[in-house]
């Protein structure tokens, strides 16, 4: 878990410091977490994930995409959708 934890926190430029304030976490225990020195509990994996907006799966390492880069796939598909729905109904004098 330390990579996907390190990673999104490195991609995101987001301080281990407020992310351990705002769960009610110890610092000095937060890093333990991302260094895999200390394994979280259900509800601190729990409650990272939701702080993140990642699924649980994610952070354990079962999901490859976090729900940013999935909705920005979701949302790229769309477009190509909305575009080819376009050219099936543009009239012929368009």
């Amino acid at each position: 878990m330390k990579t996907r934890l390190a990673e999104i926190i490195s991609k995101r430029g987001l301080e281990r410091r407020a992310i351990a304030k705002d769960l009610g976490i110890e610092r000095r225990t937060f890093d333990n977490y991302v260094n895999e020195v200390t394994s979280m509990n259900s509800e601190v994996i729990k409650n990272l994930a939701k702080y993140l907006n990642v699924s649980t799966d994610y952070l354990l390492g079962v999901d490859q995409l976090d729900n940013e880069c999935l909705n920005q796939k979701v949302d790229n598909i769309a477009n190509e959708l909305k575009e080819i729905i376009y050219h099936l109904y543009k009239k012929p004098n368009e």
